[in-house]
């Protein structure tokens, strides 16, 4: 048995998907979330049935690339049955593409969501009514809060079992207009007169708090400054006195030193101790220590996201966009690349036009993924501990501010033309739930302890072997001499300019291109002692600056690949983006340092 999930964008249709599932799939409340198919089960009585989350789509009519992977699936008859999610406070708009479902000869299933959202803004609902005007099945739900689900499971069980038979609906077309404007007509004429038999709407509860948020924080002078300024309380609680509270970066050193002693007394050989301690503990722990800080962070992300908040900052967004060449709808992967670079390419995919594909994928990776997260801790903390969450606020913003600059620099030469238009609905301010405040973190910590099981902990053992043995496979009195030391002195020289023209630093940034976190993993490694005695100032901001701007992780230079369709393109964002960090750092740290000498002989 396999059920199509179909609906408009914001309807809460990846939201029912984890109910039913009981998956974790990414929920956002902009369009653009779900570009591709999203599969999981779901027990229905006896029948175990396989759920299939289709991307949001507004209509069947294949306009966008939503739409095309959405109305090929339901019209190549895979599905036996369609879940039409539709919202209940927003009835008119949904059932246009309910209208559209009901025609395809496939059973349906309407599944009225956000009944909470309905009541607040006076909508009361007959769901037999509704029922006998669709001819198919109705079941109320709040998916948000997990209510209705029994009853849809039960509805859904029964239609596995004896099938549905959807009722067309009957349309008049206008005569006076031209076809596709009629169908519209049409459709829409038809859901105002369903809803008109199977709803009356009282006065709302409250409406007006959406339309008076929106005239402080959408304001045309001040709505983006008070983004920012969000943006800073953000960091500042992340980085400052809350993010304190959570820090166990001081229980590394005890950890270590209590696993030291306990395989001392257990016998086991210094080799091993200091593979075990050295390598494992001081290179994976290094990087868990900096966990809570990110999980604080994206939890605070997800509060404004499912909000509603974000995408008001995307209508804000968009004039200044288009300017650079962006398109508004860009805006939605930009933001992903924030989590992680990889879904963030993926989520180029709403956007129609090819070379607003490949512009937005070009730029992508100087947004700072969360793997850049405990690099810019590490050095902030270490550093300028008064000032951390200033600094890494400041290299998000300039790492916006060099995309920006390099998306400016391919609309004029080789990604030139016009933006496609950007429509977005913004949706009604809500209180964040807390599962999917729960799913969003949990994302996070799982991808943690998967890339800890795996890539950091193979990356640490490495990285301690190659700086425990020699070139000649013998065991090196000191790192000076190792195998990791050779190759590093192979690529100093190049970041001589930058301020961190040292073996240790250029192995560190080489490790990184597998994934960032290796930085503080291979920084724990090589600077048993701290990074605070190896680095000025002006060469930490320098070497955060090239952290900041060079490639991403392989993975993500992977699905470039693929995504942008041609090698070359992505061997341009290679190559540009090594330049840039290059330039970047070398130039910060030159003209500070040229500061720092004429102060200090003034």
């Amino acid at each position: 048995m396999r059920i199509a999930l179909a609906g408009n964008p914001n309807c809460g249709k990846t939201t029912v998907f984890n109910r039913l599932t009981g998956s974790s799939q990414t929920v956002g409340n902009w369009p653009g979330v779900t570009v591709e198919r999203k599969t999981g089960w779901c027990a229905l009585g006896k029948i175990r049935a396989e759920i299939v989350d289709l991307p949001g789509v507004y209509s069947l009519a294949p306009y966008s690339p939503e739409e095309r992977i959405a109305g090929a699936y339901l019209k190549s008859g895979q599905a036996d049955f369609i879940l039409n999610i539709v919202d209940a406070a927003n009835p008119v708009r949904n059932l246009y593409l309910t209208s559209q479902l009901l025609q395809l000869g496939v059973p349906v299933i309407v599944v009225l969501n956000r009944m909470d959202a309905a009541e607040h803004k006076g909508y009361a609902y007959r769901t037999e009514r509704l029922s006998q005007a669709l001819g198919v099945p109705v079941v109320a739900v709040t998916a948000a809060k997990g209510v209705g689900f029994e009853e849809l499971r039960r509805v859904c069980g029964q239609g596995a079992a004896a099938g549905l038979q959807p009722l067309a609906p009957r349309l008049d077309k206008d005569p006076g207009l031209d076809p596709e404007a009629a169908e519209a007509d049409s459709r829409y004429r038809w859901a105002e007169r369903v809803v008109a038999q199977a709803c009356r709407r009282a006065p709302a509860k409250g409406c007006e708090t959406t339309l008076k948020l929106d005239r402080v924080l959408t304001h045309r002078f001040w709505g983006i400054p008070l983004f920012f300024a969000i943006l800073f309380l953000i960091f500042y609680l992340t980085f400052g006195p809350l993010g304190s509270l959570l820090e166990s970066a001081q229980l590394l050193p005890a950890l270590c030193q209590n696993a030291d002693a306990l395989l001392t007394g257990l016998g086991v050989s210094q080799w091993v101790r200091s593979l075990l301690v050295d390598g494992v503990l001081s290179g994976v722990g290094s990087v868990a220590s900096f966990l809570p800080r990110i999980l604080l962070l994206f939890a605070l992300l997800s509060l404004l996201e499912d909000s509603g908040y974000m995408a008001r900052v995307a209508f804000l967004m968009d004039a200044p966009m288009r300017r650079l060449g962006l398109s508004g709808r860009a805006f939605v992967p930009l933001l992903m690349g924030f989590g992680c670079t990889v879904p963030a390419v993926l989520g180029t995919r709403i956007l129609e036009k090819e070379k607003d594909r490949r512009l937005t994928a070009l730029i992508l990776p100087f947004f700072s993924c969360s793997a850049k997260m405990p690099v810019y801790t590490l050095f902030a903390t270490a550093f300028f501990p008064n000032a951390a969450a200033a600094v890494i606020l400041g290299l998000y913003l300039f790492g916006v501010i060099m995309a920006l600059l390099s998306a400016l620099l391919f609309k004029n030469t080789v990604l030139s033309g016009e933006p496609e238009p950007f429509i977005m609905e913004l949706p009604d301010y809500t209180v964040p739930g807390l599962r999917n405040l729960w799913l969003h973190v949990w994302q996070r910590l799982k991808d943690f302890l998967i890339k800890a099981g795996t890539m950091l902990l193979l990356a640490s053992i490495t990285l301690w072997l190659l700086q425990s043995l020699t070139p000649a496979l013998a065991p090196a009195a000191d790192a000076s001499q190792s195998i990791l030391a050779a190759l590093g002195h192979w690529l100093a020289p190049v970041f001589s300019l930058c301020g961190f023209g040292s073996w240790q630093a250029a192995v560190a940034l080489s490790a990184g291109l597998l994934a960032k976190e290796n930085v503080v993993g291979a920084l724990a490694i090589l600077y048993p002692a701290g990074i605070a005695g190896a680095f000025t100032p002006a060469a930490a901001i320098s070497f955060l600056i090239f952290v900041l701007l060079y490639p991403p992780c392989a993975g993500a230079m992977s699905v470039m690949r693929r995504e942008m369709g041609k090698r070359r393109w992505m061997l341009l964002t290679v190559f540009y983006q090594l330049a840039a960090a290059w330039y970047c750092s070398a130039m910060f740290y030159q003209c500070a340092s040229l500061i720092s000498r004429y102060f200090f002989h003034q």
